[in-house]
């Protein structure tokens, strides 16, 4: 069973290989930046601090997401030390390189504990625009794990570890937050 997994990412590589054009280098590099952990944590901060000083009743998310990005983020470079799964070797034109291990996407990861949250908390005050916030996550997120299979840095299976990393965090914030405000303690 894992040597299909792995052959099936071997080969997804070499199809990503054979539709790589500059064009889409430059974007899908534009796009990864976008889940980078530098983008991550600073978007995180201003948002924390956002809700710290807003209102009361956000501060609860504060501490939600907080704990959803760390624990992805700590999670995710644990699991990359003990897997150990080394990057694709193919010839690739990327434009940039990198040296951690490949297992699981930390792009991934991150991101959809971040963005995924950012919907969360969105749907939570504009529960109108629910459907509108949710498609254009959904695809922030997509296009993320999608720039790294496009740059040739990962495997599908990275990607999709990441995703559901990132989301066991997202959920472990949501229900941080869901209790923090049952016990009124935020």
């Amino acid at each position: 069973m894992l040597q299909s997994i792995l052959s099936a990412d071997v080969w997804f590589e070499n199809m990503m290989l054979g539709i790589r054009t500059p064009f889409f280098l430059h974007l899908f590099n534009w796009i990864t930046f976008w889940g980078s952990s530098t983008v991550i944590v600073t978007i995180t901060g201003i948002v924390v601090l956002f809700l710290l000083f807003y209102k009361k009743r956000y501060q609860a998310y504060a501490v939600g997401l907080i704990a959803t990005i760390i624990g992805a983020g700590i999670t995710s470079n644990l699991l990359k030390m003990l897997v150990d799964r080394a990057r694709p070797s193919g010839l690739i034109p990327v434009i940039f390189e990198e040296f951690s291990p490949s297992f699981p996407s930390g792009h991934a990861t991150l991101g959809i504990a971040l963005y995924g949250f950012l919907a969360y908390l969105l749907c939570k005050i504009y529960p109108k625009y629910t459907a509108l916030i949710i498609t254009i996550t959904t695809l922030v997120i997509l296009a993320i794990g999608f720039s790294r299979l496009y740059l040739g840095v990962h495997f599908p299976t990275d990607v999709l570890a990441g995703y559901l990393l990132g989301g066991l965090w997202l959920l472990i914030g949501i229900k941080i937050i869901a209790r923090l405000q049952a016990n009124d303690i935020v």
